[in-house]
C-alpha cells in the first residue's frame, strides 16, 4: 500500500503521504461494513491506495491552481470593465462575487485568471457547454454592474 502510495505521490506530494495513507485506511474500513466478500483483497487494497492517492493528489493541484486563479483575478479584470478606475473595477468585481452562485464565482475567477472554457471545465469537473455557460453568465452580470457604476458616476 505505502509503494502505490508513494508511486502516485512522488517528490513533489511526498508530505502527502501519511494523509494518503490515512485516507485509504477510512476507504478500506467504509468497505468493511459492506457485507459483500473481496475476493482478491491485496489487489483491492493496492487498487484502493492508488485511486485515492490519485483523488488526493488531482484535488490538490486543482486546489494550488484556483488558488492562482484567485489571486490573479482582480488583476486580468481590467479589459472587462472600461470607464472605471482600478479601484472602483475592483469594488465591481467585488460585489459580483459576492452575488454568485459559488460555481459561478469559481468559474469567473478562473476565467479571468486567464483559463479558457475547456480548462474550467476540467479544474471543476464540469462539462464544457456548463463552464462556457457559466462564465458567459457571470461575465454578463459583472458588465451590467460596471455599466451602472459608470452611469452612477456620471450622474
Amino acid at each position: 500500500m505505502r509503494s502505490a502510495i508513494r508511486r502516485v505521490c512522488g517528490r513533489r506530494h511526498g508530505a502527502l503521504a501519511p494523509d494518503v495513507e490515512q485516507e485509504v485506511y477510512l476507504a478500506l474500513w467504509r468497505r468493511l461494513r459492506n457485507p459483500r466478500r473481496i475476493d482478491h483483497p491485496a489487489s483491492y487494497v493496492y487498487k484502493v491506495a492508488l485511486t485515492t492517492a490519485l483523488a488526493i493528489v488531482r484535488r490538490i493541484e486543482r486546489e494550488l491552481r484556483l488558488a492562482v486563479a484567485e489571486e490573479r483575478a482582480p488583476r486580468e479584470a481590467a479589459p472587462l470593465v472600461g470607464g472605471l478606475t482600478a479601484a472602483e473595477r475592483a469594488v465591481v468585481l467585488g460585489e459580483t462575487l459576492a452575488t454568485l452562485e459559488p460555481d459561478e464565482a469559481r468559474a469567473l475567477r478562473a476565467y479571468l485568471a486567464g483559463f479558457s472554457h475547456g480548462e474550467v471545465a476540467e479544474l471543476y469537473g464540469w462539462t464544457e457547454s456548463v463552464a462556457r455557460h457559466r462564465i458567459y453568465r457571470t461575465l454578463e452580470r459583472l458588465r451590467e454592474r460596471a455599466r451602472a457604476r459608470e452611469g452612477e458616476s456620471d450622474e
